[in-house]
């Protein structure tokens, strides 16, 4: 049997007991509970205490860390090597020094796979450490090959380090009633509802959005867009676009901050579900959306056409251009229009964590094998 031992070196000073980890990493954790058949699995993570603890039958070994570049992990790394895994499965491309020591403790044997979460490559003398770490790598995992694309521009990963794509994370989340969800949120909308969830920043471009939307509303002006954010660099700026279109403000409901177990009534009371990002990890709120059903409009970038598979399950445009977007939007309901159902079957069938755990298992194998 396979031993995979899952190692995340950032450390959460905020979590003070094994519950909080459990509560909090649910969504990266659970493809090893559907694994615990075919593999053995053992998470090592970072927090503000020390210990072991048995979760869903899997073991955690807790270690005390700090965030910082040159934090040195010799306690961790050396009951990792203990442990005798076939793979070490490291959560995150930004810990050089972390990996390097890795494969100087670790056995010769055992294979050292990196996982990416949506981060970019380092500059200066962090580069050069990422480049030299990078040859202590066996593979690594994208949840989209085209994000490994910065990685290979900068040098520091080979084209003969192999790429598997799997995603980095699920969701739990269900369909509800579309119209029982509407009632419950009070939205009596008769033209199309549209979702977005996201922060307010410029990354995600909520601006293009919107000017996309007031474009919208001349051919379709009884639709609606109820934006939920967590963070709101971008609101005065939305505020200011509102005032200056009296039809845009109108159509617009700014929600603000929703309850993550709130989240299924509202992508299921959506028709869809809008996003602009230039660049992503992958797609939190896009599983989310997908798994109830709320049918994407979202930009072309290479997490999103994986998830959508090339936008045969959603509907694709260039980031960051409005009338693109005003297009798309135009021609949403044309006759072979994507029907929630059909979102939600590919949900089920490819982005599910039965999916991830599939994944993680063939990549294990074929490294191991």
């Amino acid at each position: 049997m396979i031993k995979l031992v899952d190692v995340t070196y950032y450390t959460h000073l905020e979590y003070h007991k094994p519950e909080q980890v459990f509560e909090k990493h649910s969504l990266v954790t659970r493809y090893a509970e559907l694994l615990r058949d075919k593999m053995q699995i053992q998470f090592v993570k970072h927090a503000g205490f020390e210990g072991g603890s048995l979760y869903n039958g899997l073991l955690y070994q807790f270690f005390k860390g700090i965030n910082k570049f040159r934090y040195l992990p010799f306690k961790a790394n050396r009951f990792i090597r203990k442990q005798q895994p076939d793979i070490v499965l490291v959560q995150g491309l930004v810990f050089p020094l972390q990996v390097i020591l890795l494969r100087m403790q670790c056995r010769r044997n055992c294979k050292i796979v990196l996982q990416h979460h949506g981060e970019l490559p380092f500059k200066g003398i962090k580069l050069w450490f990422q480049q030299q770490a990078s040859k202590c790598v066996d593979a690594y995992l994208f949840t989209s090959a085209g994000n490994a694309d910065i990685w290979k521009q900068k040098g520091i990963i080979s084209d003969r380090q192999p790429i598997f794509e799997v995603l980095e994370a699920s969701t739990n989340f269900l369909a509800q009633d579309k119209w029982v969800s509407r009632k419950k949120l009070n939205i009596q909308a008769k033209g199309n509802v549209f979702l977005w969830v996201g922060r307010l920043n410029e990354n995600k471009s909520p601006l293009t959005i919107l000017k996309a939307f007031a474009q919208y509303l001349h051919f379709k002006p009884l639709s609606r867009l109820y934006m939920i954010y967590q963070t709101s660099e971008q609101l005065g700026k939305i505020k200011e676009l509102l005032c200056a279109d009296a039809n845009l403000e109108s159509a617009v409901y700014l929600i603000g901050r929703v309850p993550n177990d709130k989240l299924p009534l509202w992508f299921s009371a959506a028709d869809y579900y809008l996003s602009g990002s230039f660049k992503e990890g992958s797609g939190y709120a896009l599983l989310e959306a997908m798994a109830c059903g709320c049918v994407p409009v979202v930009s072309d970038i290479p997490p999103f056409r994986k998830i959508t598979e090339n936008g045969k399950y959603g509907h694709l445009y260039k980031a960051g251009d409005e009338w693109a977007l005003y297009k798309t939007l135009c021609e949403l309901e044309e006759p072979l229009a994507i029907s929630p159902d059909y979102v939600i079957g590919h949900f089920n069938q490819n982005l599910s964590f039965n999916r991830i755990a599939e994944d993680v298992y063939s990549m294990c194998s074929s490294l191991v094998h």
